[in-house]
């Protein structure tokens, strides 16, 4: 084969697992179409009259639904094609990533997370949370206003699926795009996570503008507006010097994510478009982080903290529209 990835390989728990370009596109397509008509198709079948809508057990359903769209495709899919972890950007073998200087991966993991836990913990305090809440952020909120235990636990459960089911399909997205389109021309890593950076920020900034005239928070969006800012800085100074990978390795993910915020927002024809567009661009700063740390030697992993703290508190940075926000 001419192209050097036309046929992906890489080791994963110690053999060798090859990814065929067609294979890994198909991979690509299925899970993203599921991402994609999986909301929606949820909600079709929450309104059947046999299925609870509120409530533990309407929750529940509800948890069940999001870990479902988000993750039953990427992960059959890696079983499928004898892939491990590292279908989903995740590393074994230890390798160089540095962060102003150092190299340790927990450092690397606390600087990715500080941006996004300041602005949680912020949010949570503009909409009249206490330390509480502060600090557990949207459980804090729930405690505070006397929910049961039961919805407490179900809520925990629905910010660890959200949180793994983030890392799941973005990671996945990536990985696979980077080996299904042998055309896609390599580019170095540094340079997409500027150019697409900078073009989400300024989206975000615009849309947000609009936003704020029609009558949304100010504050909130400059505080979710930051913390992309910060953590897309953060991943540029992650990613190491020389590494270049197919363009569609970071594309792919960030057009499904404002894809699949745009059709949760109502789509083109029920209004919106603009809410959707806004959310989708201040996502991309969580799922460049994924789709670039998938990318590197220490993997996927250093991004987990910073995506389980965009869950944990009530951003507007999460990649998947079932995280809601206060935006």
């Amino acid at each position: 084969m001419a192209d050097g990835r036309v046929a992906s390989s890489r080791v994963v728990a110690s053999r060798t697992v090859f990814i065929e370009a067609d294979d890994a596109k198909t991979d690509v397509i299925l899970a993203a179409a599921v991402a994609v008509i999986g909301p929606s198709l949820a909600g079709f079948v929450s309104r059947l009259p046999l299925l609870p809508r509120t409530g533990v057990l309407g929750m529940l359903i509800d948890v069940l639904w999001l870990a479902a769209v988000a993750m039953l495709v990427p992960v059959l899919l890696a079983r499928y094609r004898g892939d491990g972890p590292a279908a989903f950007g995740f590393r074994s073998a230890s390798g160089h990533l540095g962060v102003a200087g150092t190299s340790q991966p927990t450092t690397s993991a606390a600087l990715l997370l500080l941006p996004v836990a300041v602005a949680g913990v912020a949010t949570v305090l503009l909409v009249g949370g206490g330390p509480v809440a502060a600090a557990l952020g949207s459980v804090g909120l729930s405690v505070e206003a006397g929910a049961d235990v039961a919805a407490i636990g179900v809520l925990v459960l629905r910010v660890a699926v959200l949180s793994l089911g983030a890392i799941v399909l973005m990671g996945f997205l990536s990985v696979r795009s980077r080996d299904g389109f042998p055309r896609s021309p390599d580019t170095s890593l540094t340079e997409l996570v500027r150019t697409f950076g900078l073009g989400a920020v300024a989206v975000a900034l615009v849309t947000g503008l609009v936003r704020v005239a029609t009558g949304a928070p100010l504050l909130a969006l400059v505080l979710n507006l930051l913390a992309m800012v910060a953590v897309l800085l953060l991943v540029d100074r992650l990613v190491p010097t020389g590494v270049s990978v197919a363009r569609t390795t970071v594309v792919t993910p960030l057009l499904l994510v404002v894809l699949i915020q745009t059709f949760a927002a109502g789509g083109l024809l029920g209004g919106g478009l603009l809410q959707g567009v806004h959310r989708g661009a201040l996502a991309a700063g969580v799922t460049i982080a994924i789709a670039a740390t998938a990318a590197t030697r220490r993997g996927v992993a250093v991004a987990v903290p910073m995506v389980l703290a965009v869950h944990w508190w009530p951003t507007c940075l999460s990649p998947l529209p079932g995280a809601g926000g206060l935006c």
